[in-house]
């Protein structure tokens, strides 16, 4: 059993761009993927959730792929205990971006209701439900922004 957690969204009406030249639409599905990885960590304009925290092992242990290509961690900032484990490998579609917290309780967390530790009552917004909440809420600027890279990327 793998200890990754990962969920998948479909953003409908790419498969032009990515027909069109998909070189480009990798690129833009890297930059997408890193800002969607911050977002989801830290929050973002449209929904402040970010995991729990303890120690920063469970943010520290995230990462985004195209493909089977690591495009990105998030930077490990753990406080005194604990080591993040981010994914350096994942075989994926190559034309697919996938977020993945790579530790043993991820899914726990991320389903977990109640009785939080004093670190994420006191980072505000931190708790359950993080990753489908930015799904749900950036799911639209995630759209636009590998639009907009793509036609960076094509020079439109």
């Amino acid at each position: 059993m793998s200890k990754n957690f990962k969920m998948k969204f479909k953003l409908k009406g790419l498969h032009k761009l990515m027909k069109q030249s998909p070189k480009a639409f990798n690129k833009s599905l890297a930059v997408a993927g890193l800002q969607f990885l911050n977002w989801a960590n830290n929050g973002s304009k449209n929904e402040s959730a970010k995991p729990p925290i303890r120690f920063g092992v469970l943010r520290g242990s995230s990462s985004v792929f195209v493909g089977n290509k690591l495009i990105g961690i998030q930077p490990q900032n753990v406080k005194e205990h604990g080591s993040p484990t981010p994914a350096k490998s994942y075989n994926g579609r190559t034309d697919t971006m996938t977020v993945v917290w790579n530790t043993d309780y991820a899914k726990k967390m991320h389903e977990w209701k109640g009785n939080w530790g004093k670190y994420t009552l006191q980072d505000s917004n931190a708790g359950n439900k993080w990753l489908e909440k930015h799904i749900s809420k950036d799911r639209t600027d995630i759209f636009k922004l590998i639009v907009a890279q793509f036609k960076k990327e094509i020079h439109i």
